[in-house]
């Protein structure tokens, strides 16, 4: 009894303002939240040391080459710039998407587009003409199957012939959007399979030169084959009486546009990657002979045509301007750069913070400038794959636009800018 007294006695009355008990757990949290402060600032820490090795130890996804580019040209004289290019109109805007490439008969218009159509264009109205690939499409891994059309010219009987770059060389009855393939990219030319078909010429006789601007790289990648500055860009040659395609030219770095000369001596061909204009020789004493005829060209050149007054108009991509900074100029001679930007870098992000410059050069046949087109504010025309020439208007293609750029460009030559 007296002990059970004793027992109550020693216990410790808990009186209401008493926290000594609730002490205990909230030391236990503190000390469990100092814990996990220090784990993460030890992981901080050796993210920020392991960061650096990670990236030097994984390997870049190109392995680029050196080269060097000239310093650029002065935007003065016939490249003073102007604002001719943000007199154009936007066409169907909204209703395409990357009109790479535009052939112009009378009232209509032919584009391929994004997502692997090939466009009819009549009085304002747009259809379907023909789809080269299978769907579905929209998509980047489904675009080889789908189809991306690039160069198209029309041929003197009237048919439309399109190089899809993925899925080879096509013949288009216009009328009804029949098509017939006259060569597929799965069969190999020289030993390699064609990965980055792009642009054509057609010749009086129905001969076909095309562009292969990498046997490596397809136009998924196209980002990564100019970053890597590869050289295993090509001109084919479709034979239509054997039928059969044969490598004419290799070793080029991307090889793009391309346009036979009014003569038929020649072809002009744009290299990408080396911003310059190359001449190859069909005919006369220099058959054979492949030469650089303008090795500083004010921007990224794409595809080449003839404009209604005897030059060729070349699509700009990008400029290259003296005193102005170029990131692709800066990069050329600094492979280790482009091998890391494209180890922790989107290419497409990179893009998006270039300046937007609209601009479009006309040459002559010796490759010299006489004349330029530009946007300096990047608004209207921020970019060009291709001018399409009929009469004075000038059609603007590009690869990624929702609309057609349209100019009356006889309208404003003879005025002052």
């Amino acid at each position: 009894m007296n002990q059970g007294r004793s027992d109550v006695r020693q216990r410790r009355p808990v009186y209401k303002g008493d926290n000594s008990y609730q002490d205990e757990p909230k030391k236990s949290r503190a000390h469990s939240s100092d814990k996990w402060k220090s784990a993460a600032c030890i992981a901080l820490l050796l993210a920020f040391i392991l960061t650096p090795v990670v990236i030097l130890l994984t390997p870049s996804p190109i392995d680029p080459v050196y080269f060097t580019l000239p310093e650029p040209p002065e935007f003065e004289g016939v490249l003073e710039p102007n604002n001719l290019l943000q007199k154009s109109e936007r066409i169907f805007e909204n209703e395409i998407s990357g009109p790479e490439s535009i052939v112009v008969d009378g009232d209509h218009i032919y584009t391929g587009t994004a997502d692997g159509k090939i466009l009819h264009i009549y009085k304002g109205e747009i259809s379907v003409l023909a789809k080269l690939g299978k769907g579905p499409c929209g998509g980047f891994d489904n675009e080889p199957t789908c189809g991306r059309p690039l160069g198209m010219r029309l041929t003197k009987e009237g048919y439309l012939i399109v190089i899809d770059t993925y899925l080879g060389l096509f013949k288009v009855n216009v009328a009804t959007g029949d098509h017939y393939q006259l060569y597929s990219a799965e069969i190999p030319v020289n030993g390699k399979r064609p990965r980055l078909l792009n642009d054509l010429t057609i010749a009086e006789d129905g001969t076909i030169y095309m562009t292969d601007s990498s046997t490596k790289w397809d136009r998924r990648h196209n980002r990564h084959q100019i970053m890597e500055g590869e050289v295993s860009g090509r001109v084919l040659i479709y034979d239509p009486k054997s039928q059969e395609v044969t490598e004419l030219i290799n070793s080029m770095s991307f090889a793009n546009g391309i346009q036979l000369t009014r003569s038929e001596e020649a072809l002009l061909i744009c290299e990408t990657t080396r911003a310059r204009l190359l001449k190859y020789h069909l005919k006369g004493p220099k058959k054979g002979s492949l030469e650089v005829i303008n090795n500083n060209l004010p921007g990224i050149p794409d595809n080449i045509r003839r404009s209604s007054t005897g030059g060729y108009w070349i699509g700009m991509a990008l400029i290259r301007k003296k005193n102005k900074f170029s990131f692709f100029d800066y990069c050329a001679e600094k492979p280790w750069l482009r091998a890391l930007i494209m180890k922790v870098v989107s290419m497409d992000l990179v893009l998006q913070y270039l300046p937007k410059y609209g601009l479009v050069v006309e040459v002559n046949e010796e490759g010299k400038v006489i004349q330029s087109l530009h946007d300096p504010t990047g608004q209207v025309i921020p970019a060009v794959s291709e001018v399409e020439d009929k009469d004075g208007v000038l059609y603007f293609g590009s690869y990624n636009l929702p609309y057609l750029g349209r100019l009356y460009l006889q309208r404003y030559k003879k005025t002052k800018h």
